[in-house]
């Protein structure tokens, strides 16, 4: 699709930018969208990037554009057929985008676990739309997120579990932004944070709902190499500090696992991972 030479202003692009249209230019429109998983609320997001590529040849950068604030659309002209359409949400760093002249220098970048956060994830989604058309670009953040369900205790002679605690070991140290599956560490963390629930568990099961973020692990439970990740319930029985360890399954970007704990002697406990 072509259009003649001339000014236009695009009625509803949250930009509001005069745009200058070249006879070989073609029109692109990007819808943007968020799935957040790790949140028991819709968050929106703030800042965005959007990185336009040639999705022909080399791959080229053809415009890169900056957002104080998530539009729902982006209008985009460029001199290509298609695009790839990249968009980035809060990221905590700036970009060089001299050294993002080609997709796979995006494609390849990655974020460290200690340089995200919870309450302001990094989000990511890219889409391919060829001249004329349009796509939704779906932004989802790269943390997963562990909860827990229900604690119960069944030691005999109403022993309790005191100062109750929950850790994460094994914790994937970075993730590549646009990668969706195939998450394995080449490094983890060294130390991670713990989060200690809000009451001793006596006899009584509760459920904290108690948050642990990470990064995704795709390891398998028994893997040489790259090790699952797993939480650890942590606490005193009589005096003496136990560990209960839960190796948890394949933790995809976006998601959320629910942990139940059940405690049935000093070294023992059952589990449930949903």
């Amino acid at each position: 699709m072509t259009f003649a030479c001339g000014k236009t202003s695009e009625p509803g692009s949250d930009d509001r930018q005069q745009v200058y249209v070249q006879t070989d230019t073609c029109r692109f429109t990007a819808y943007l969208r968020v799935s957040d998983n790790i949140s028991d609320t819709l968050r929106r997001p703030g800042s965005l990037e959007l990185f336009v590529y040639d999705a022909d040849g080399l791959h080229n950068l053809l415009d890169h554009r900056s957002y104080a604030f998530l539009p729902d659309s982006a209008v985009l002209y460029c001199k290509a057929r298609n695009v790839t359409v990249v968009a980035i949400a809060d990221s905590p760093l700036q970009f060089n985008a001299g050294a993002l002249q080609r997709y796979d220098s995006i494609e390849l970048l990655s974020y460290r676990f200690e340089e995200d956060s919870a309450e302001r994830p990094v989000m990511s989604g890219q889409r391919d739309i060829e001249a004329g058309g349009s796509g939704s670009i779906i932004l989802s953040p790269i943390l997963a997120r562990i909860k827990t369900g229900e604690i119960s205790n069944k030691l005999r002679g109403y022993i309790r579990l005191e100062n109750p605690r929950i850790y994460l070991e094994n914790m994937n140290a970075s993730a590549e932004l646009l990668r969706t599956t195939g998450f394995y560490p080449s490094e983890i963390c060294m130390s991670t944070p713990v989060k200690n629930l809000p009451y001793d568990i006596g006899v009584f099961s509760q459920s904290p709902g108690t948050e642990l973020f990470c990064y995704p692990n795709d390891s398998p439970e028994a893997s040489i190499g790259s090790p699952a990740t797993a939480i650890v319930l942590e606490c005193e029985i009589e005096g003496a500090t136990r560990q209960f360890r839960v190796s948890l399954p394949p933790i995809k970007r976006n998601s959320t696992l629910m942990v139940d704990i059940t405690v049935t002697g000093e070294e023992s406990f059952e589990s449930k991972v949903y």
